[in-house]
């Protein structure tokens, strides 16, 4: 296999790991797959067509008084709507790098434009071409958290008042998607008398270190979009896996899956990567295209392949999708790969945030995808000790069991997790999205709702509307417009 054949898939995987919850712009395609994300239909590449590009200087530090080191972060600001005395519209940055994409396109866009709104989109410190750091050493990450980066933003905004729009007065509104909705919800729990309202697409606002349920979740949608019997074929071939592993005979999975390096007793972490490899590839295909079709054409090819075993049916949807290279890496050292670059400009970390999200997920917010509950049909064999071990090998052995749990233990409590005692904000979900679990599904309170698109797999609620919506998609957005216009008045 070449290395421009293997980077991508090497790329792809572990970043399932980086992913959940999580966006990126832009990516190898399979990095795109491995997770349902509100942006998938971004097109890659995007030029900005009526925006201006900016930097912003903050400190590095916000809770050092002794640390007066500064950075520059990248934001655009696109002003072609804007009435005197209107509101500022911003898209926060999240795990990505900067896109101007969203401040010239979609529902957010098209509201400030009636609002007579100015547009804005930050890039988070760490991620894109925004790094506080020379490099990203284990030792040069410890800037990179959620309460830096809200104090970032909230300064940015005090600037973008006094010295951009001219405006001290003038009304925030936030948006993001993923991470990024997150910290536009936190940033509104946080500064309610700067920020007027803010709404999240898939806004993961819950740390959870062991994520089963959604693997769990994912089961239940290959039955409600697929066939019983599908499932039953998943069940199948990932326990027929595990009996083989059990047996010893590591080589007959190894020639059937096409494993570059085969699977042996004494490397229980390659075996680990190996079965959320084969989950991530589902995964891949369940959710990747956006359409809810996708799981029944999905379901339609298992159901429709010859072989006598659900072993041999996996196998052979594997390869249809993995046929053009010599052979697969679904190693532990080939997946963890992707994460040691500590070059700030390399593409893993300024284009995808590879090292950057691994970070964030073993100090702030877990989401570890396990297996190990035996609630999904995928198995048993991913455990959340093999994320640990993943953040160790990633970041040193400091990082342990206790780091991990704390860093999520904190995090909800700074920010409420599933109670959250916030006003004017939006949640919105879909249905069979499984990231709607770390996110709320149920919640009201003063100008305040969330809201489960029926029959999604991925919220497109931030798109502009198109023939092919749902008629729960556009009443969403007309309750999400309804929201923003009240919080405006």
């Amino acid at each position: 296999m070449t290395r421009t054949q293997a980077v991508p898939i090497r790329v792809a995987i572990f970043s399932a790991l980086a992913a959940v919850a999580f966006g990126s712009n832009a990516g190898p395609l399979l990095l795109d797959l491995l997770h349902p994300r509100a942006d998938v239909n971004v097109p890659a590449g995007y030029v900005a067509q009526r925006s201006e590009a900016f930097r912003f200087r903050t400190r590095v530090d916000h809770f050092d008084v002794q640390n007066r080191a500064t950075f520059e972060f990248n934001y655009v600001s696109n002003g072609e709507y804007y009435r005197p005395g209107g509101p500022i519209f911003i898209v926060v940055g999240g795990n990505n790098a900067l896109n101007p994409y969203f401040i010239e396109n979609g529902l957010f866009h098209d509201i400030a434009r009636r609002q007579g709104g100015w547009l804005f989109s930050n890039e988070h410190r760490y991620y894109g071409r925004s790094s506080p750091v020379e490099d990203y050493s284990a030792p040069n990450m410890r800037f990179l958290s959620v309460e830096q980066a809200l104090i970032d933003l909230i300064e940015w905004i005090d600037h973008l008042r006094r010295e951009v729009v001219r405006d001290p007065n003038a009304k925030v509104i936030l948006h993001g998607l993923g991470y990024g909705g997150a910290v536009a919800i936190w940033a509104r729990q946080r500064f309610p008398s700067l920020i007027d309202g803010a709404y999240g697409s898939t806004a993961s606002v819950i740390a959870r270190v062991d994520f089963a349920e959604y693997g769990e979740d994912m089961g239940e949608t290959i039955r409600t979009l697929g066939h019983d019997d599908c499932y039953g074929i998943v069940w199948r071939g990932f326990r027929t896996a595990e009996n083989l592993i059990d047996a010893g005979l590591y080589g007959r999975l190894s020639e059937m899956f096409r494993t570059c390096v085969p699977l042996r007793a004494d490397d229980p972490l390659t075996i680990e990567t190996f079965f959320y490899g084969l989950k991530s590839s589902f995964e891949a295909e369940m959710f990747g295209q956006a359409s809810p079709d996708s799981v029944t054409r999905m379901c339609a090819e298992l159901l429709a392949d010859p072989a006598e075993t659900a072993l041999e049916v996996l196998a052979n949807f594997f390869e249809r999708r993995y046929g053009a290279f010599d052979c697969v890496p679904f190693d532990f050292e080939s997946n963890i790969a992707s994460a040691l670059d500590e070059e700030v400009g390399v593409p893993n970390n300024a284009d995808f945030g590879i090292r950057q999200r691994t970070y964030q997920l073993c100090t702030e917010f877990g989401w570890f995808l396990t297996s190990s509950s035996g609630g999904s049909p995928f198995g048993t064999r991913i455990t959340y000790r093999y994320f640990i071990d993943t953040c160790r090998a990633v970041f040193g052995e400091w990082i342990d069991q206790s780091v991990v749990y704390d860093g999520v233990r904190l995090t909800n409590l700074h920010f409420g997790a599933d109670d959250p005692r916030v006003t004017n904000v939006v949640y919105v979900n879909a249905q069979h999205d499984p990231t709607r679990f770390v996110s709320l599904t149920d919640y009201t309170n003063l100008l305040a709702n969330a809201f489960v698109i029926k029959g999604a797999v991925v919220s497109l609620d931030w798109m502009a509307e198109t023939p092919l919506d749902s008629e729960d998609l556009l009443r969403v957005r007309e309750e999400i417009v309804g929201y923003v216009e009240s919080w405006l008045s």
